[in-house]
């Protein structure tokens, strides 16, 4: 495994994905590099992590229908919140499976 160094202000892209597939059809939870005819969306990707949606948050503070959510993701212990617009983050379903994907930006 290669070692980068890591500067302040290195820019990366950041993708949330339900499969690893190009075409974009479900792939069973279960990412087998030899099914994956034509390539997978982790070719183009340095790191990659699978993980699963455990809860899911709207903004309590309004008694409105909730304008914010916030999506909880656990990578095998490795937690991750994403907070943001529900009209943005409404995909999003307790127990979906999901794929995070990251890769430097060179510039």
């Amino acid at each position: 495994m290669r070692s980068r160094r890591k500067d302040a202000g290195d820019k990366f892209r950041l993708v949330l994905a339900t499969t690893l597939r190009e075409d974009g059809y479900p792939d069973g939870n279960e990412w087998n590099p030899i099914e994956q005819e034509g390539g997978s969306r982790a070719d183009s990707f340095e790191y990659v992590m699978s993980g699963k949606v455990y809860r899911i948050e709207g903004d309590e503070a309004s008694n409105e229908p909730s304008s914010r959510l916030s999506a909880y993701v656990s990578f095998g212990g490795l937690l991750m919140r994403l907070q943001g617009d529900a009209n943005n983050l409404h995909g999003f379903e307790i127990d979906q499976h999901m794929y995070l994907l990251m890769k430097k930006l060179a510039f």
